[in-house]
């Protein structure tokens, strides 16, 4: 039943990408079934002639987007509803959600460019070293005072440049979805604590008795560009005395 997998190395697509749209056509195919239980982690892992830990990714993400269901000593099952959560696969924004609640917002572009990926960056966005980066760094302003920093990795190839009154006046959200015409298929958040630089500190005001600790939200966009899955790749630093984040499934 899972004898078909075929890992394309030469895919921009990270190993744990292609093993979960695998799994997930398979779930959407009718083929694996609710209640199938699928092999353990070390027998995956030699299916798919993959490492444990992209195995270990994959499954995180169906797990997280209600696909399959883990027990301890159990094992893993694919779930009774396997439609993602709404709550979870709604690509929302909180520009959008301030300047729906009546906030005034600001928007500072403090760097637009084209950059050369360094490895890490070629790694999670699954490009090779020959294609360029635009990189957007960008502040949010609400009710005068500096509320959050973007940094914002599109892919050469799928966005080239935004001019800079639909960066001011547009979400990422509404740049990627509604103005670029992206759909949004998938979406990773990883939110941990982070010692601001001095950089961060001074665009987001520290004061000196302030306690100088960030929320540093990492955020994956999978996105289909001519028919192929293709990554976006934010970061935001938010000041941990004035963020507050909500996740549900």
């Amino acid at each position: 039943m899972l004898d078909d997998f075929k890992l394309n190395r030469a895919s921009k697509l990270p190993y744990y990408y292609q093993v979960y749209n695998y799994l997930i056509n398979k779930i959407k195919d009718k083929k694996l079934q609710e209640g199938y239980k699928l092999p353990n982690e070390i027998q995956l892992c030699d299916l798919f002639n993959v490492s444990r830990t992209t195995i270990r990714e994959s499954l995180r993400d169906l797990e997280t987007n209600g696909y399959i269901r883990r027990g301890r000593g159990q094992g893993t099952f694919i779930a009774k509803t396997t439609s993602p959560s709404t709550s979870i696969n709604k690509v929302s924004s909180i520009v959008d959600e301030l300047k729906e609640k009546g906030i005034d917002t600001e928007t500072k572009i403090l760097e637009q460019k084209t950059i050369n990926p360094d490895p890490k960056l070629q790694s999670i966005l699954g490009i090779d070293e020959n294609t360029g980066v635009l990189f957007i760094k960008r502040l949010m302003i609400a009710e005068n005072e500096p509320l959050y920093i973007t940094n914002a990795y599109f892919p050469n190839d799928i966005i080239t440049g935004i001019e800079k009154e639909q960066l001011v006046n547009l979400s990422f959200t509404r740049l990627v979805e509604d103005y670029f015409g992206l759909e949004v298929v998938h979406k990773k958040k990883v939110l941990e604590p982070d010692i601001p630089d001095e950089y961060i500190s001074n665009v987001l005001k520290f004061g000196e008795d302030e306690k100088k600790v960030i929320n540093h939200l990492k955020t994956y966009w999978k996105v289909i560009f001519k028919g192929l899955e293709r990554l976006i790749y934010f970061e935001e630093y938010f000041k941990s005395s004035k963020s507050k984040f909500i996740f549900e499934s």
